[in-house]
């Protein structure tokens, strides 16, 4: 008994035609990937208030993360800013979607630490997303949170 082969098949395809498959396919993927950024990403501005004097520097976080926040040694993003008619503003062109937390605070002395008493009640001015507050230390993620979801976006934080 003879088997019998299978029949070989070839697949021609002109060069002009896959190179304008290519090329259409290529346009797709770099048009989605826009398209997914500009919806992805947006501007937030922050603008901090409520400072007594320009003295000193504004200590600044956003974090991204329950987890982040939390820690006492990191931050997502941080940044010493100088005061400036006793406000700062921040500024962050793009910004993924998603929750954050910012705070605050006044190091008027440019000690590197925010101040407290014998009873370790602030002694400088701080401030959180949402003006957020908590009892015996700093508000939880929950009450400081916000949800970033919207091209562009203006917060307004109080330090007191």
């Amino acid at each position: 008994m003879k088997l019998k082969s299978t029949p070989k098949f070839s697949f021609y395809i002109c060069p002009k035609i896959f190179f304008a498959l290519l090329i259409l396919m290529w346009t797709e993927l770099i048009f989605a990937q826009l398209h997914k950024d500009s919806v992805s990403f947006g501007k937030i501005k922050i603008v901090i208030t409520g400072f007594e004097n320009n003295d000193g520097d504004c200590w600044f976080a956003i974090d991204n993360s329950k987890k982040v926040y939390e820690r006492d040694d990191s931050v997502w993003i941080g940044k010493i800013l100088p005061i400036e008619n006793n406000e700062v503003i921040v500024v962050i062109d793009s910004l993924k979607y998603g929750e954050y937390a910012v705070k605050v605070f006044h190091d008027e002395n440019k000690n590197g630490e925010l101040d407290t008493d014998f009873l370790g009640i602030p002694d400088e001015d701080y401030g959180y997303s949402n003006d957020a507050s908590g009892w015996f230390g700093p508000p939880s993620w929950e009450k400081a949170k916000f949800i970033f979801n919207q091209p562009e976006l203006t917060i307004r934080i109080e330090v007191d």
